[in-house]
């Protein structure tokens, strides 16, 4: 996607979809029907160009609206991200200065101060 050269909505639009296939000068895209509001004429239209100055010929964009689908570029970064917390949470847990503050003080972890350093 950073190939595109896409940013704001245009760059979210093309994070919510899946390359379903292209033949000729049609693109086709896969769109969750949740995400369906992010799909509107000037993003579309903004996508088209970035995927026809990509291919160095003129794009047309087919849609196609539905339920499940495979794992799009925003999903990945969500399920990334989530693993990241979960580990940061887990190695903060195992931390022996952690436990030991646990069980001399009696203090607890507010799960939601954990965040992963990046």
């Amino acid at each position: 996607m950073n190939a595109l050269e896409l940013s704001g909505a245009a760059r979210q639009l093309a994070s919510h979809c899946v390359f379903v296939g292209r033949q000729g000068a049609v693109v086709r895209l896969a769109l969750d029907a949740r995400n369906q509001p992010m799909r509107t004429p000037v993003q579309e239209e903004k996508l088209a160009q970035a995927l026809s100055r990509f291919y160095g010929e003129p794009v047309r964009l087919e849609f196609q609206v539905g339920g499940a689908l495979a794992e799009t570029p925003a999903l990945l970064a969500q399920r990334l991200s989530e693993q990241e917390l979960a580990a940061a949470r887990r190695a903060f847990e195992a931390d022996p200065g952690v436990q030991g503050l646990r069980e001399r003080f009696g203090a607890t972890v507010l799960p939601d101060s954990v965040r992963p350093v990046k």
